[in-house]
């Protein structure tokens, strides 16, 4: 699990309103992908996904308050996703 933080959007603000969230948990999101759109007291700002992968957790509804520097979203990495595939042979149990 990877967390993606809040980062400063500029001029030092502390915090910033969620407005729309534009993915939902479980999403397979892609690099550079629209993420959530924020206010802050100066400026409506769209944010990215920094990575690609799948979204395990959004941190916040619509409405609340997030400060720069907390979780704003969970990924799941494509690399950490558990495919369910067996790498090996399985062998028949002998049952006599």
């Amino acid at each position: 699990m990877k967390y993606f933080k809040l980062p400063d959007l500029g001029e030092g603000l502390p915090e910033a309103d969620i407005l729309e969230w534009h993915v939902k948990e479980g999403d397979h999101v892609d690099e550079d992908q629209l993420l959530v759109s924020v206010e802050t007291a100066k400026a409506v700002i769209d944010v990215p996904s920094p990575q690609t992968g799948i979204i395990a957790h959004l941190f916040g509804a619509e409405g609340d308050t997030v400060h720069t520097g907390e979780p704003l979203v969970e990924f799941v990495t494509d690399e950490e996703e558990d495919s369910g595939t067996v790498v090996g042979s399985l062998s028949k149990a002998d049952t006599t």
